[in-house]
C-alpha cells in the first residue's frame, strides 16, 4: 500500500511546486495571462490523472525508454552521488538527465515526467506571449497565449513523457529572444546573445538537425535588412536575398552530397545527417507502410532528384495529415482535428505574414527561412502521418502570433450586425429630390 502511494505523493509535491509559483504569480500580476497559465495547469493535471486512472493509451511515444534511462540515472546518483557523475551521461542526455535529477529529488515516477513537460508547456506559452508582445502588441499577445492554452494536441504533448515540448520551448525561446533584439542598444544585447546561442545548442542536443535549421535561421536574421534599409530598391534586396540562399544551399548541398563522406564527422554531425541518405529514405517509407502509418504510399526515392521533385506534395502531407482517406482508427480520427487546426492556422499565418514583415523584417525573413526549410525537409525525411503531427509542432507553434494577429484583425475590422443593416438600409434608400 506504502509503495504504491510512493508515485503519487512524489508527483502532488511537484504538482505542489509549480501550483505554488503560478499561484504568486496570479497573486502579483493578477492579469489576463496569469490566470490562461492557471487555467492550462489544471487542464493538464486533469488529463493526466484521467490517463492514469481510466489507463487511456493516448500517445506513448517513446515513454518506456525515456522511463527506463532516467530510472538507471536517478539510481546512479542515490548510490553515490559524486562518484556517478561520470555516468549518467545516457543515450538522449539533454532529456534524460533532467528527467533523472528530477526523479532523484522527488522518486521514479512517471507521472514526474509528464508534470516536467506541463513545465515546459507554460514555458512555451510565456515564450510566444512575449514574442506577439514584442512584435505585435500585448492585446495579440494576450490572445496568443489563449490560443496556445487551448490547442488540443498540445495538451497531448505536455502531459506524455517525451522531449518534444522541450523541443518547442528552446525553439520559441530562441525566436523569442531574436525578436527582443530589435530596437536594444548594441551594449545590453549581450545577454540576449547568450540565451539565443545557448537554446540553439541545447534545441540541438535534443534534436541534431535543428543545428541547420537553427544556423540558417540566424545567418538570415543578421544578414537581411531592417525595414529601413529594405527601401533604398528592389533590386537591391533581390541581388543581397539572392546571394544570401545560393551561398547556403550550395554549402549545404555540397555538405550533405559530398562533404561528409570526406570529413570527420563528430557524433552530432553524425546523428544531424544520418537520415539523409536516399535508402534510409525508402527504408523508413517501407517500415511505415509496413505499419499502415505511411502518408506516401508507393513513394520510392531513386536519387536526390526524387526527392526534390516529392518535395511540395511531402510537404502538404507532413503538414496536414491525416487526411480523411488514412482514417483507419479511432486514434487517426482525432488526428483529423489537428490537421484542421493546422490547416486554419497555416490560412491565417499566410494572410497576415505581409503586416509581420513591416513589424519586423529580420524576424520575419528568418522565420520564414526556418519555417521553409524545416518544413521541406522534414516533409521529405518522414513517413509516418503518427510521427508527422508531433513532429511539425516544432514549426506550427511558431504561427501562431502572426495567425492570431490575422484572425483578430478580421473581426475587428468586420462590422456588427445591426451597423451592417443600418448601412444596407442606407444604400437602398431612394436618394430624394433635395438630397
Amino acid at each position: 500500500m506504502e509503495a504504491s502511494l510512493v508515485p503519487w505523493l512524489s508527483c502532488l509535491a511537484f504538482a505542489a511546486v509549480i501550483l505554488a509559483f503560478l499561484s504568486y504569480n496570479l497573486y502579483r500580476q493578477g492579469n489576463g495571462l496569469a490566470w490562461i497559465l492557471m487555467g492550462y495547469f489544471w487542464v493538464c493535471l486533469s488529463l493526466i490523472l484521467a490517463k492514469w486512472y481510466l489507463r487511456l493509451d493516448l500517445a506513448l511515444y517513446d515513454a518506456e525508454k525515456y522511463q527506463a534511462i532516467s530510472t538507471q540515472i536517478s539510481a546512479l546518483l542515490r548510490t553515490d552521488f559524486l562518484g556517478n557523475l561520470i555516468y549518467i551521461f545516457k543515450p538522449y542526455a539533454a532529456y534524460t538527465l533532467p528527467l533523472g535529477m528530477l526523479y532523484y529529488l522527488f522518486g521514479d515516477s512517471e507521472l514526474l515526467g509528464q508534470l516536467l513537460n506541463v513545465a515546459f508547456g507554460l514555458g512555451v506559452i510565456l515564450n510566444l506571449y512575449r514574442l506577439a508582445d514584442v512584435w505585435f502588441e500585448r492585446r495579440v499577445a494576450n490572445q496568443t497565449a489563449l490560443f496556445t492554452a487551448i490547442y488540443p494536441f498540445g495538451w497531448i504533448l505536455s502531459t506524455t513523457l517525451n522531449r518534444d515540448m522541450m523541443i518547442i520551448f528552446c525553439i520559441t525561446l530562441f525566436f523569442r529572444l531574436l525578436a527582443e533584439l530589435r530596437g536594444r542598444q548594441r551594449v545590453g544585447t549581450g545577454g540576449l546573445w547568450v540565451g539565443i546561442l545557448g537554446s540553439l545548442f541545447y534545441m540541438t542536443l535534443l534534436r541534431p538537425p535543428l543545428l541547420i535549421l537553427g544556423g540558417l535561421a540566424l545567418f538570415i536574421h543578421g544578414m537581411a535588412d531592417s525595414g529601413a534599409a529594405a527601401r533604398r530598391g528592389r533590386l537591391h534586396r533581390f541581388v543581397k536575398l539572392t546571394f544570401i540562399v545560393l551561398v547556403f544551399l550550395l554549402s549545404s548541398a555540397g555538405y550533405f552530397l559530398y562533404g561528409k563522406f570526406y570529413t570527420a564527422q563528430s557524433q552530432l554531425e553524425q546523428e544531424a545527417t544520418q537520415f539523409c541518405e536516399v535508402g534510409g529514405m525508402n527504408q523508413r517509407l517501407r517500415i511505415s507502410e509496413g505499419a499502415g502509418s505511411a502518408y506516401m504510399s508507393g513513394v520510392r526515392y531513386s536519387s536526390y532528384q526524387d526527392v526534390l521533385k516529392n518535395i511540395p506534395l511531402a510537404t502538404a502531407y507532413f503538414m496536414f495529415s491525416p487526411f480523411p482517406w488514412q482514417v483507419s482508427s479511432p486514434k487517426q480520427a482525432l488526428g483529423m482535428l489537428d490537421s484542421t487546426w493546422m490547416a486554419l492556422v497555416c490560412w491565417f499565418f499566410l494572410k497576415g505574414i505581409r503586416s509581420g514583415n513591416r513589424t519586423n523584417r529580420k524576424l520575419t525573413m528568418a522565420l520564414l527561412v526556418f519555417l521553409l526549410a524545416g518544413l521541406s525537409i522534414s516533409g521529405a525525411l518522414q513517413a509516418n502521418a503518427g510521427s508527422a503531427m508531433r513532429h511539425r509542432t516544432m514549426f506550427s507553434y511558431l504561427m501562431f502570433p502572426v495567425a492570431v494577429r490575422s484572425l483578430t484583425r478580421r473581426q475587428a475590422s468586420r462590422p456588427a450586425p445591426g451597423v451592417r443593416f443600418r448601412a444596407a438600409a442606407l444604400a437602398e434608400r431612394p436618394v430624394g429630390k433635395w438630397e
